[in-house]
């Protein structure tokens, strides 16, 4: 009865884990896995962890084994991404602070979700009758431009192209106009969406020590007309100062992300230990 209880344990082992020879191997590959995390190759590890589970699927002893160092090796790399995007963060920040005193935050809770950060020296209010361009970045982090055109003839903007000597780019949005009672009477503003106002934010950021010419393009009725303005450096600037503001933004909502879901897989992992 012995010899029969261990040849049917010994075919069960073969079963459920094709053989004695893939349990060695899985095994060998669990072994190497646990020399590789203490040398510090992680990435290399989680290669043969990753192959114990897809090449002997039925060894289920040695993908337990395998999934408890996978698991280790998420926490380890997790500290190292908390410690570094700790550090990384408070530079960012401090960097971010000096800029942020020259913005305005400007929200309108009664019907908008998200506010904007914008330069104090292009608010609307510090530009109500001439044309310019405003540009801003708003709290989930997109990059807005707007061109406006205050004229005393019509233009509906249909792009904006901004050019440096025979190198010129144009971006195109979506246009809103009206009238005042006021003189300049005729006001269009062309909206364009954040991938086209982070370019256009990156050509004036790329010629800060050139002249940049500014041509609205769009119709008067039923033919196309334009009109042509210089940034001054001021206006640089102030829209160079932006699109820094939007990197260091975006690049600081990055890291909080990053530190949140490295102390989520940490907790995780100590509450299971």
């Amino acid at each position: 009865m012995k010899r029969i209880f261990v040849s049917f344990v010994s075919i069960l082992l073969l079963i459920s884990c094709g053989g004695t020879s893939d349990a060695e191997k899985a095994s060998a590959l669990v072994d190497s896995a646990r020399s590789l995390v203490i040398e510090g190759q992680l990435n290399e590890a989680k290669i043969r962890l990753d192959s114990v589970h897809y090449s002997y699927p039925k060894c289920v002893a040695q993908r337990r084994l395998a999934k408890a160092l996978q698991d280790s090796v998420v926490f380890i790399e997790a500290q190292r991404t908390l410690s570094y995007s700790d550090s990384l963060l408070t530079t960012l920040q401090q960097q971010a602070d000096p800029l942020l005193k020259k913005f305005a935050y400007e929200k309108q809770e009664q019907y908008e979700d998200h506010g904007r950060y914008v330069h104090r020296l292009l608010r609307t209010d510090n530009n109500l009758d001439r044309c310019y361009l405003q540009v801003y970045i708003t709290d989930d982090y997109q990059a807005l431009v707007k061109s406006y055109y205050a004229g005393n003839s019509e233009l509906l903007q249909s792009s904006v192209e901004m050019c440096v000597g025979d190198d010129c780019q144009q971006f195109g949005g979506s246009e809103h106009h009206f009238s005042l009672p006021t003189s300049p009477a005729q006001r269009s503003i062309l909206s364009l969406p954040n991938d086209r106002s982070l370019e256009l934010l990156n050509f004036v950021s790329s010629h800060m020590s050139d002249r940049i010419r500014v041509n609205l393009l769009g119709t008067r009725g039923t033919k196309p007309t334009n009109y042509v303005y210089y940034l001054s450096d001021n206006e640089k600037t102030a829209i160079q100062d932006t699109y820094q503001l939007g990197i260091l933004m975006m690049d600081i909502h990055t890291l909080e992300e990053a530190i949140r879901i490295a102390n989520l897989q940490i907790n995780k992992y100590q509450k299971n230990r």
